[in-house]
């Protein structure tokens, strides 16, 4: 990864759960794709976003390549970005025993990545941006931004807090147990260890980011308690 300033933060040091630990790396899918189809999911971003054959994706946060392998199957060119190498490795390898020519991986992350070629038709974020501290989201998104071409689409999807504060013990343990209902134990203990040690949000500091980032915010959807879609145009 690309080195910045002293003061930059550090995308490398894990916030939460650490993706650089192999055994968490190679159960990584075994545990989602009990609750999440990639393939479905894709074609969902692929047509709320209108892409196409010649678009160009960046894939940012891009795991272990679950959505990256099918965009490339109807996308142009997906550039899958991540921050830890093990993921990147395995991203790769899952393009080639596919024979997908067009991912190109890369080891870096929302501060540090810097594109080459053509600029993106679109960016697509899942569960990711919550990593950084909100200081740091507002220049991921900016980076971001700046990243597109004229038009360009932002697919942002993360977990984010939309109850009121004073009831926020109810609802984070109500949130933990239907999270326990949809993956497993498993899913809620890192998802105790997300809401102790990461960076989610409130929904209207999030969506007034998006804003201040140059962002028009087409779709703001709630698919799920504290799990929210946003769509965004560059303008």
């Amino acid at each position: 990864m690309t080195s910045g300033p002293q003061w930059q933060y550090d995308e490398s040091r894990h916030a939460g759960v650490d993706y650089s630990d192999d055994a968490v790396v190679l159960d990584y899918d075994n545990r989602h794709t009990r609750f999440r189809d990639y393939e479905k999911e894709a074609t969902r971003i692929i047509d709320a976003l209108g892409l196409t054959k010649d678009s160009i994706v960046v894939d940012m946060g891009c795991g272990s390549g679950g959505l990256s392998v099918h965009f490339a199957k109807h996308c142009g060119k997906v550039h899958a970005v991540d921050v830890s190498p093990k993921m990147v490795e395995l991203c790769g390898r899952k393009a080639g025993e596919q024979n997908l020519k067009n991912i190109e991986t890369v080891c870096a992350g929302f501060l540090t990545y810097e594109h080459k070629g053509e600029p993106p038709d679109a960016i697509v974020s899942t569960a990711v941006l919550h990593h950084l501290p909100d200081f740091w989201k507002q220049v991921a998104l900016r980076r971001m931004y700046e990243m597109l071409k004229p038009g360009g689409k932002l697919f942002l999807f993360d977990i984010v807090f939309n109850f009121p504060v004073d009831e926020y013990q109810n609802s984070i343990d109500g949130w933990l147990e239907s999270i326990e209902k949809m993956g497993g134990k498993a899913m809620k203990d890192e998802s105790v260890i997300h809401v102790k040690e990461e960076f989610s949000t409130w929904g209207w500091i999030m969506e007034r980011m998006i804003e201040i980032a140059g962002f028009r915010i087409d779709i703001n959807n709630s698919i799920q308690p504290n799990m929210q879609v946003y769509i965004c145009s560059k303008t």
